[in-house]
């Protein structure tokens, strides 16, 4: 059953008259309701206003999209960053840059579809219907045997929206011979957990790395960002598919760089939040989730309809298609307080009994 609201949903959401404790969505970091970075928003819009109506490599440059990008990299702790519209441009811009003649497509389970590529997503059978973990252990054996010389494989940060831990260990064990870019998607991950992404041995000197992110979830901006190192940013900028797209919005650019004190505040209220909720949950909890990280989730019928009925909303739908069994997905953000979170946990007990 899908709900209307006519208000952005905080801590707390409106549908039908009737208010719940919002535990969804994915802004994490609640930063669309942070006062401070509203307000550094309100001054950045006063000065660019709603667009910058250009290309990003047209004779006039607008100095923020450079400045905003260095600071990106430092926030990710990434050489260098490159932002675009959205996050599933990101992905659609590094996946047509990387097809080339003589390469080869991988793509891990429950990779996200702004990493398809049409021309090169065709699973072979090896991969159809494993888990992330049989395919770890698979995929440097499959690249060896691969007779392309160029290889691209494709995977997300962390699993989503059914959270799953991604280990990055396989990276380890790919062939040295072969050119290799490896391209995660951290949409889920970034501004959340950094580690997450840090985990995927990025400093590698073997292999490529390119991060993909939507900047529309625990970053609460519209648009999208690609880390990587400086050679590879220059080289994705001259591409047609970016020269040609507008950018995102400069004022919420402005508004980050103003604003990266608030997220690292954020940051730590969430983690802050993550801890208490945990330390609340039942040792054999059927909500499954992952370290440091804001979500939970399950199959177990019921769920998402007895947190309804006191008064919590959570997301429940099927996935990955309509087919499949519906995902019941709670999501602690950084605007919680304790006694939210009080009120989830000594539900969750009682929810396990749901069928």
């Amino acid at each position: 059953m899908n709900y209307i609201t006519q208000h952005l949903p905080s801590r707390t959401l409106t549908t039908n008259n009737q208010e719940y404790l919002w535990f969804s969505g994915t802004s994490y970091l609640g930063m669309p309701h942070h006062q401070g970075f509203r307000e550094n928003f309100i001054k950045a819009f006063a000065q660019y206003g709603t667009s910058w109506g250009s290309s990003r490599n047209n004779t006039i440059r607008l100095e923020i999209y450079e400045k905003a990008e260095i600071e990106l990299a430092k926030f990710a702790e990434m050489p260098a960053a490159l932002t675009v519209s959205s996050g599933m441009l990101a992905g659609q811009l590094v996946c047509s840059f990387l097809q080339k003649p003589d390469t080869q497509f991988f793509y891990a389970p429950k990779t996200h579809p702004a990493l398809w590529n049409e021309a090169n997503l065709k699973l072979e059978d090896w991969e159809k219907g494993l888990t992330y973990a049989d395919w770890s252990v698979q995929i440097a054996k499959k690249v060896k045997e691969a007779k392309a010389q160029n290889i691209v494989i494709c995977t997300d940060a962390v699993g989503s929206p059914y959270v799953e831990y991604f280990d990055f260990q396989w990276i380890k064990d790919l062939p040295k011979e072969k050119d290799i870019t490896i391209v995660i998607d951290a949409s889920h991950s970034f501004g959340v957990n950094h580690s997450i992404i840090q985990s995927s041995n990025c400093r590698t000197v073997n292999h490529s790395i390119i991060i993909t992110s939507s900047l529309n979830k625990a970053m609460g901006m519209t648009g999208g960002v690609i880390f990587s190192d400086s050679e590879t940013m220059a080289e994705i900028r001259k591409s047609p598919m970016f020269s040609g797209a507008s950018p995102m919005m400069p004022a919420l650019l402005e508004t980050f760089v103003n604003s990266i004190d608030y997220f690292r505040e954020q940051q730590q209220k969430l983690m802050k939040n993550i801890a208490y909720f945990n330390s609340l949950l039942p040792n054999d909890t059927f909500l499954d989730s992952i370290e440091n990280y804001p979500a939970y989730c399950t199959h177990q019928s019921g769920v998402h309809e007895f947190l309804k009925e006191n008064g919590i909303m959570t997301a429940c739908f099927p996935y990955p298609t309509a087919n499949d069994l519906p995902v019941t997905r709670l999501v602690v953000s950084a605007l919680h307080g304790r006694q939210d979170l009080e009120k989830v946990a000594l539900l969750v007990p009682q929810a396990s009994a749901c069928k």
